[in-house]
């Protein structure tokens, strides 16, 4: 299973203090809409065994969950929280017999816990550039198994994908990039992009047709 890139991330971080950072714990949420890229090889992918084919497709995935930020100088934060994370991915199935391919959806559920320092650099009244990285421990609590079936006169086709995974607790690298507007009434806006790479595969699929 690849090792999912997430870009576009957006987060709201509500502050009681939106202009001064040293000593200041915030506390916010934060969305990560979550896709595949082929340049960080997590594109699709296509095996052939005999008389099937079959396609495995990552796709959008959401990154969802809870920041705590502490101000440690003008400058430098450090940030962590926890994040419930969504993998979905589709596993297409192409056999001669078939008029048409069959299609089988499963998702990977996995969560989150993020270290990460963060550097600021002002440019305007209200608006801030900012860069982070560190280490995030991701937790993976269950295997994933999915089945589904089909019928062609007499002839009765199964479908079967199951997800093992590698280990039930991983490290991975962090880094972000973004821009953050602040606010005295109503906190910190941030949007930027991110980069999560597990140092190893998180997972394993085997899919299997009768």
């Amino acid at each position: 299973m690849d090792r999912r890139v997430s870009v576009l991330v957006a987060f709201w971080v509500f502050a009681a203090q939106a202009w001064a950072q040293e000593n200041v714990t915030t506390l916010g949420i934060q969305f990560k809409p979550m896709v595949t890229s082929q340049f960080f090889g997590t594109g699709p992918e296509t095996d052939t065994n005999g008389e099937i084919t079959v396609d495995f497709e990552p796709r959008f995935g959401i990154n969802f969950g809870m920041v705590i930020r502490k101000g440690l100088t003008k400058n430098w934060s450090l940030e962590t929280g926890i994040n419930l994370v969504q993998r979905n991915y589709r596993v297409r199935y192409y056999q001669d017999q078939l008029p048409q391919p069959h299609v089988l959806s499963y998702r990977f559920i996995g969560y989150e816990m993020p270290l990460q320092g963060m550097i600021y650099v002002r440019l305007g009244e209200n608006l801030y550039m900012n860069a982070s990285g560190g280490l995030s421990i991701d937790f993976y609590p269950t295997d994933v198994e999915t089945t589904d079936s089909d019928r062609l006169d007499t002839l009765r086709f199964d479908f079967n994908q199951k997800t093992y995974r590698n280990n039930w607790i991983q490290f991975s690298v962090l880094a972000n990039y973004g821009f953050e507007w602040r606010t005295k009434e109503k906190g910190y806006f941030y949007l930027g992009a991110s980069f999560h790479r597990p140092f190893s595969d998180i997972a394993k699929s085997v899919t299997t047709f009768y």
